[in-house]
């Protein structure tokens, strides 16, 4: 995954992926017969690694506020990386085919319950108050996604994504309806 993240996906070559492995290109191609099931089968567990590690945040040392920005700067940081293969998936002019969209579908779905549990775990501590913790949890990948890969600058720091993320969060840090509604009236 290492090469797939550091170039365009038409540019990784197998040769390059058995050297990079260290293995002849006869062995890597007993085991993937093609460069897009190598691809595949390292995306699945990039993404499971990273559910894995946003899962083990939960029983770290800190708060739940320390616990969710841990775990979106591994999303910003391990997606960021990615940016490249996330790129080869969504061309419309891409060799990857359905399987490749599945498993990303999939793999995010992951990430999404990880984070669910983080934010929920938040709510029931009296630390974020967020009414729906799904749509909290979307527009969070959705804003770790843009800022990793799809703004076409610099992605900002992990600090300063999940910071922006935990303000709005936070307990008490919800500007009242009613405020909401005049500011509407304004416009």
């Amino acid at each position: 995954m290492r090469l797939f993240s550091g170039m365009p996906y038409a540019d990784v070559h197998m040769e390059a992926v058995a050297a990079a492995a260290g293995v002849a290109k006869p062995t890597l191609y007993r085991y993937f017969p093609t460069k897009e099931a190598l691809f595949i089968a390292g995306l699945a567990w990039t993404l499971a690694e990273l559910r894995e590690a946003i899962g083990a945040t939960r029983t770290t040392g800190g708060d739940e506020a320390r616990r969710l920005e841990v775990a979106v700067g591994l999303v910003l940081e391990r997606i960021g990386r990615l940016s490249p293969a996330l790129h080869a998936i969504e061309s419309r002019s891409s060799d990857l085919g359905e399987k490749s969209r599945r498993v990303l579908r999939e793999g995010f779905d992951g990430l999404r319950d990880a984070l669910a549990a983080l934010l929920r775990d938040g709510v029931a501590a009296g630390r974020f108050d967020v009414p729906d913790v799904d749509l909290a949890v979307m527009m969070v990948l959705g804003g770790i996604r843009m800022a990793a890969h799809g703004t076409g600058r610099e992605a900002p720091s992990p600090t300063a994504v999940a910071a922006f993320f935990l303000n709005g969060l936070r307990a008490g840090a919800a500007v009242p309806l009613p405020a909401v509604r005049r500011l509407g009236a304004l416009a």
